[in-house]
């Protein structure tokens, strides 16, 4: 199974405001560079983040955006139905198709079900200690 860009953009530019401190907002300028996402691919997924609810918005001066949610409650599952479409839509069995067709449909229906699950049980939280886990491992020695 493959994820788009745009899912991998999208749970990056989460963790990067997820590891800021309580109440900052950061600009999408500053998580661009840092993180090397493409500046209007990060605009695009940021509109879309926040028409579902997960983003502040601040304009102005010290403005960009921030989590409306702790991490710990936003699940991938969230982000996946915001970004991705084919995490909204079952696969249809109803209706003149082929009892060849319909057995295919609902294994692949199960493992929709199996993906969601797993995404509903992790959360940005889950990222952000895996994150710290592997900066944990680079110890530089001199």
């Amino acid at each position: 199974m493959k994820f788009s860009k745009k899912t991998e953009y999208g749970l990056r530019f989460l963790l990067a405001l997820a590891e800021l401190s309580e109440g900052r907002f950061m600009g999408i300028y500053q998580i661009s560079l840092r993180h090397q996402i493409p500046m209007k691919f990060l605009e695009a997924i940021a509109v879309s983040l926040k028409k579902e609810g997960m983003l502040e918005v601040k304009k102005g001066a010290g403005g960009g955006y921030r989590l409306k949610y702790l991490p710990s409650e936003i699940t991938l599952l969230m982000v996946f139905g915001c970004l991705e479409d084919a995490y909204k839509k079952s696969i249809d069995v109803s209706g003149d198709i082929s009892s060849n067709q319909k057995a295919v449909s609902l294994i692949l229906n199960e493992a929709i079900l199996g993906v969601r699950d797993v995404l509903s049980s992790k959360t940005l939280a889950d990222i952000q200690k895996e994150y710290r886990n592997l900066n944990e491992s680079l110890m530089y020695y001199i």
